[in-house]
Formats: C-alpha cells, structure tokens, sequence
C-alpha cells in the first residue's frame, strides 16, 4: 500500500477525487494516499477519510445525464446478451 494512485471506477469517485483535489489540494491528497492503513485500497472515499474531509452531500448525487447514459449502456449490454429462440 501507499504507492498506489488513486481508484476512480466511477463518475461519483471521479467528482469526489477532484473535490478533495480543489479542497485539499493535489499534494495533501497525494500524501493522503501513502497513509492509507492495512488493505484499504486509495479510493476516494478513503483518502477523504485519511484526512477527516466530511464529503458534501452533492457529491453522492450522479446528475440526471450521466445517470441516463449509465442505463443506456446497461441497457445495451443487456440486448446483446438476450438469448433468441
């Protein structure tokens, strides 16, 4: 651990990174990153922990767009894997 950058698997780690990143700046949080403890992995959420951030509210909301993109590719997926008969 602590030589790993940053996990952003998803549109919320990717607003949460860049929040910790304009609020703590892009040091802090790459510090934050090296004392990450035992098997945690460096997703957002646990570099905000490692530096006591309360993350804002807004952040745990995906905006409508992105949202109807994500289950339009659900979507997708899930035609090309219906079984014809």
């Amino acid at each position: 651990m602590g030589n790993e950058p940053m996990i952003t698997e998803n549109e919320r780690d990717r607003r949460t990174a860049a929040w910790l990143i304009e609020t703590y700046g892009a040091e802090a949080v790459a510090e934050a990153e090296t004392r990450i403890a035992g098997a945690r992995k460096p997703y957002p959420s646990n570099i905000a922990k490692v530096l006591g951030a309360s993350l804002p509210e807004a952040l745990k909301r995906t905006e409508n767009a992105a949202a109807r993109q994500k289950l339009a590719g659900l979507r997708r997926m899930l035609d090309g894997k219906a079984v014809k008969t």
